[in-house]
């Protein structure tokens, strides 16, 4: 607020002619007041953006769509409702993909949400329906492949003390330790890497605390991180495929559903112990990674969100296309 210029007006404009008529009889149309920057937060939460009343990359790209891309962005949405509306009843947990939140339902109930991280856009976090089938507390990481090629093998070679500072370890297939001097890891960076790189447990390893193991076949899971500050962030696309749960302690106590045997004081007891400890999750809960650009927000308004996966126009396409 309090800038001026050509710009400032064409931002009134376009907020006047969609529903905001008051900004359109301002005295001065190239002044950013604290009118303008209102109507600005209230289009940026319809849009799904920060509100920060910031005229920025995404509110500009946002700004820019007309009617007729909104109403193919809501015809996409409809079919994706359609796909998992059948698994949206009963008892569920719902990742919000778009919406960086974790929802638990339980009996048609909200009983749990937090914050939640997806994966960037280069290592996209997958739509699919799983179920946890069992908790890891303490849990250790295998670094999977992806992340070891383009993060972990690099990462070595630039700094030699780089497994040392978090407190990994080489093992071969059978578990057995292998010196890290010995490995050629410009050789392992061209031609593969036959060993695997382990994470010791503890609060301050990758995946925190607490692992919700699904049964996928994408080695896609829910787990605690140790990048707490992360979640403060407005976008939240930030890992490399799997989810990061905000105050996961209290979905595994709701998960665990045993109040006699795993009470919160109890799942505190037990992660205070620092060793690994897998728990069957008997109560199969149905969970949904749902990817979606329109919907309806907390108070029944229609909101829009960034495509950050750039995966609405394969769905449009094919809604448009010849029926098979």
């Amino acid at each position: 607020p309090g800038e001026r210029g050509a710009r400032v007006a064409e931002v009134r404009a376009r907020l006047a002619a969609e529903g905001e008529p008051e900004l359109a009889s301002s005295p001065d149309a190239t002044l950013f007041d604290d009118a303008l920057a209102e109507a600005v937060k209230r289009f940026q939460r319809r849009a799904g953006l920060a509100l920060d009343a910031a005229i920025g990359r995404q509110t500009v790209e946002a700004l820019n769509l007309g009617p007729v891309q909104r109403l193919a962005q809501i015809q996409v949405n409809l079919e994706r409702v359609r796909w998992v509306a059948q698994d949206m009843r009963g008892d569920y947990l719902m990742v919000d993909l778009t919406g960086y939140q974790a929802r638990l339902h339980r009996a048609g109930r909200l009983a749990w949400s937090a914050r939640a991280i997806v994966g960037k856009p280069t290592r996209q976090t997958p739509s699919l329906l799983d179920s946890v089938r069992h908790l890891v507390l303490n849990p250790k990481w295998v670094v999977p492949p992806t992340i070891l090629r383009e993060d972990l093998i690099p990462g070595v070679i630039r700094d030699p003390d780089y497994l040392t500072r978090h407190r990994m370890r080489v093992v071969d297939r059978d578990g057995q330790a292998v010196d890290p001097q010995h490995i050629d890891w410009e050789g392992a960076r061209r031609h593969g890497f036959p060993h695997m790189i382990v994470q010791n447990s503890g609060a301050d390893g990758s995946l925190g605390r607490i692992k919700f193991a699904l049964a996928n076949p994408y080695s896609i899971y829910l787990h605690d991180t140790n990048a707490r500050s992360s979640f403060r962030r407005d976008t939240r696309a930030l890992s490399s495929g799997c989810v990061r749960l905000e105050r996961p302690e209290e979905l595994a106590v709701l998960l665990l559903d045993d109040a006699r045997r795993w009470n919160a004081e109890a799942l505190q007891e037990a992660l205070a112990t620092d060793k690994t400890r897998t728990v069957p999750v008997t109560r199969r809960i149905p969970v949904l990674l749902h990817y979606a650009t329109a919907g309806l927000d907390e108070d029944g308004s229609l909101q829009f969100r960034p495509d950050i996966y750039a995966r609405d126009a394969a769905v449009l396409a094919a809604l448009r296309g010849p029926v098979r």
